[in-house]
């Protein structure tokens, strides 16, 4: 069932932005209330716009919202622009006794919930100490091995002020976002005797940590993390 927009909207930033349909749930199909997968259309896609999936609950009975952005703002939507597809989706789950006996009703958007957060323990990342090799100066860091990184990080407070930087041309994307980053000349790395060569971005880390190594060396080192030997 294609879904369009209830009002005419226009996106100002890349920003996800709800866009009102006027469909109030629940779906009913023979009578029966079912949840939905709400999808983008393809000629929504090559305008521009991306609707981001979402999930309707059976028991939702608020107004369905189109969740969407745009990488190349302003973009104006019409009202009555179909934008998004809604596939309805059995309820296989119906018989399982619920963990919690609250109805959604007309919350949405994680209103029904609390907050959810991905975090990451460094504490059990290995750590080692790490050389880096300028122009005959050395700079002794405890560096944390990450090969989740592509690319090795030194925390700005760690870096020497007499040592020169590039001019910032990159980026560093984790997940505070998109950041700017400085980047070193071309260093020498030694990690447990071993040497690699790399030019590593300067970006703020979490205090504990002084610099960060990525795959760009540690793929050099031949380092493999394992959990059936741990580095410590």
């Amino acid at each position: 069932m294609d879904v369009a927009a209830a009002v005419d909207v226009t996106i100002m930033t890349t920003n996800p932005l709800k866009i009102p349909t006027g469909l109030i749930g629940p779906i009913i199909i023979n009578g029966q209330p079912v949840g939905g997968l709400l999808l983008g259309r393809s000629s929504t896609t090559m305008l521009g716009l991306f609707v981001l999936p979402g999930v309707i609950d059976a028991d939702y009975c608020g107004e369905i919202m189109i969740m969407a952005y745009t990488q190349y703002p302003p973009l104006q939507i019409k009202k009555g622009q179909r934008l998004a597809q809604l596939i309805p989706l059995p309820q296989l789950a119906k018989d399982i006794s619920p963990m919690r006996h609250d109805a959604r009703n007309q919350g949405g958007f994680g209103s029904t919930g609390g907050l959810t957060l991905l975090t990451m323990d460094l504490s059990t990342r290995p750590r080692r100490a790490v050389e880096l090799c300028l122009n005959g100066q050395t700079k002794k860091l405890m560096g944390l091995l990450d090969t989740g990184a592509d690319t090795s990080i030194i925390a700005p407070s760690e870096w020497p002020h007499d040592w020169p930087l590039q001019a910032a041309a990159t980026t560093v994307t984790g997940v505070g976002g998109m950041t700017l980053a400085s980047r070193t000349p071309t260093l020498t790395v030694v990690i447990d005797g071993k040497y690699a060569q790399a030019s590593f971005s300067i970006t703020p880390l979490p205090p504990t940590v002084q610099c960060l190594i990525g795959r760009d060396v540690l793929a050099q080192l031949g380092i493999v993390l394992t959990n059936d030997h741990p580095l410590g």
